[in-house]
């Protein structure tokens, strides 16, 4: 039994020095290979979440714009050809400039708001009457108050319009009386209103404007005004941004949306021709139907990414709601 013991014992053998390295190289090997698909999937995640977060950002950007171009030109009552503005900014300021509703403007663009706008970009500018309403119960032409049924939505200094079924006018609210629901469009309290008088004129006159009754089926709203364009970013002027400029009371205020946008193209559709044109071939902004809008990634933003040129632009249609049946 010890002689068989012994003998089983001495024919045990290991593995050789070759059998080793081979062995370790076809480890390696397989190692290299999970590692290689490891960090790919490292990468592809990455790359995805970026774009995740960029596109989640866009969205925001494209329902907000989405909502200033579906609301352009509307005013409450539905009658977009006659409207007074009294602002006597206009047309200085671009922003008090009515044109009805909606007007884009193409490379080389002037500064907005203070800011300069990218070379080669376009921007565009969209009025509309906007958030909740107040009816008017009697309106005091003389006086310049209207007195109406709720608590009133605007606050002195506010941007307002206030429509019937024949006629929309824009002023600037001089006073609010919140307890005897009272709104006031005196030139005294409102600087920006050249006369309290809204009667329809074209050419329309400050000196020579009569006044104008609106009667009790009239609506009051407040008056928003926005552009929308591409600058350098406030953060960090080698990238830029997507910007909105919007009306908050009687001035503009610009609002940096989306970090990270090269480029804003935009083309716009004719309701009678059906055919979409650059903003210096529109002939009547009143005819425009439909906007379709080009968003460009600032390279800036996706260096470390590896994507397609599709991917860095963002692209989508909106019609403007009041003039679509």
């Amino acid at each position: 039994m010890k002689s068989v013991a012994i003998m089983q014992f001495k024919t045990i053998k290991g593995f050789s020095l070759t059998e080793l390295m081979i062995a370790m190289l076809l480890g390696l090997l397989v190692l290299g290979g999970v590692l290689g698909v490891f960090l790919a999937n490292q990468t592809t995640s990455r790359v995805n979440a970026s774009l995740s977060e960029l596109q989640n950002t866009a969205r925001i950007a494209f329902q907000l714009m989405s909502k200033d171009i579906r609301n352009a030109g509307f005013n409450g009552c539905g009658n977009p050809v006659q409207v007074t503005n009294v602002l006597n900014v206009a047309p200085a300021q671009p922003w008090a400039t009515w044109n009805q509703g909606i007007r884009g403007f193409s490379s080389p663009l002037a500064a907005i708001n203070g800011l300069t706008p990218a070379a080669n970009t376009e921007a565009i500018r969209l009025m509309y009457a906007a958030g909740n309403s107040n009816s008017v119960q009697t309106h005091d032409a003389a006086s310049a108050q209207f007195t109406v049924t709720t608590t009133p939505v605007v606050r002195a200094s506010d941007i307002a319009m206030v429509c019937d079924d024949t006629l929309t006018a824009i002023f600037q609210v001089s006073a609010v009386n919140a307890v005897a629901n009272t709104i006031e469009h005196t030139t005294a309290g409102a600087p920006l209103n050249c006369t309290q008088n809204f009667r329809f004129a074209n050419p329309f006159v400050c000196a020579t404007a009569a006044a104008r009754t609106f009667p009790s089926t009239a609506m009051i709203m407040r008056f928003e005004s926005v552009a929308w364009f591409v600058a350098p970013s406030s953060d960090d002027t080698s990238v830029k941004s997507l910007y909105r400029a919007a009306l908050i009371g009687p001035n503009q205020v610009n609002e940096e949306v989306l970090f990270g946008v090269s480029n804003l193209q935009l083309r716009y559709m004719d309701g009678t021709t059906r055919q979409f044109s650059t903003a210096n071939a529109v002939i009547d902004w009143g005819d425009i139907i439909a906007v379709s809008v080009t968003l460009t990634l600032d390279d800036a933003v996706l260096k470390d990414l590896n994507v397609s040129a599709d991917v860095k632009s963002l692209n989508f249609l909106v019609t403007l709601r009041n003039r679509v049946g």
